[in-house]
């Protein structure tokens, strides 16, 4: 068998290392045994390196249903002011056009009170809510609380979108539900298409239908993730022990 080996690795054919670890057994002198003693060497090294760890779940603990409320609170104090601002500032222009009330504001006024409002609301919400998630990865609520969206891959801004469009709560709000109404009757004014009235409604419907949803999946969840949670692949977790 030593004569049909060396006759291979002689014409260049490839043989086993199988093959060359029997026949270095038998014949430990020589360089079919060296080889032999390489090729066991090397078996015996991957066979001691630690395997690679499996990806975990996150090490902090998972923020308890009266944080996740408690944030949610306080994210909602923070809409109010939102709204408030952009209705004084969307009244303004009826106040001015009109002589401080003296006369009647002309149709331009009106469309202008509802872009500013509508329009000012939902854009400055969703853009001061994506930046601070992006930033700190915490929304006003979850800061005060003291809780963190974290994820075992990297949060990025399609991973951020996708999570505060994926029925989040502070974007389907019922305190924004006269806001997402306001722009439907102003889009079917505009359209008169039965479709963007279908459809603008629905938007008002989720807004009653998105806490909903959310509360249930924190109850029903072990994690306690919510809808938009699972869509992004998030955990929320103390930033330090309860």
């Amino acid at each position: 068998m030593k004569v049909a080996v060396d006759n291979a690795l002689v014409h260049g054919d490839w043989v086993s290392p199988l093959t060359l670890a029997t026949v270095g057994r038998r014949h430990q002198r020589g360089w079919l045994g060296i080889i032999a003693r390489m090729l066991s060497t090397g078996n015996e090294a991957l066979a001691e390196q630690p395997a690679a760890a499996p990806a975990t779940a996150p090490t902090r603990p998972v923020a308890r249903m009266n944080a996740r409320i408690s944030a949610y609170v306080i994210d909602s104090v923070v809409l109010v002011a939102f709204i408030l601002v952009f209705f004084v500032i969307s009244s303004s222009i009826l106040l001015f056009t009109s002589d401080f009330g003296e006369g009647d504001p002309p149709d331009w006024a009106y469309y202008a009170w509802v872009s500013v409002f509508v329009g000012g609301t939902l854009l400055s919400w969703s853009l001061f809510n994506l930046a601070i998630m992006r930033w700190r990865g915490q929304s006003t609520g979850m800061y005060v609380v003291g809780i963190r969206a974290v994820s075992d891959r990297p949060l990025t801004l399609g991973r951020h979108l996708l999570r505060w469009f994926g029925l989040h709560p502070l974007l389907f709000h019922p305190l924004l539900l006269p806001v997402w109404a306001i722009m439907s009757f102003m889009l079917v004014s505009l359209t008169l298409s039965q479709a963007v009235l279908a459809v603008t409604l629905m938007l008002v419907l989720v807004c009653i239908a998105a806490p909903v949803a959310a509360l249930l999946a924190l109850l029903l969840d072990s994690d306690r993730r919510a809808l938009h949670d699972r869509l992004a692949g998030t955990h929320v977790v103390y930033l330090n022990e309860p």
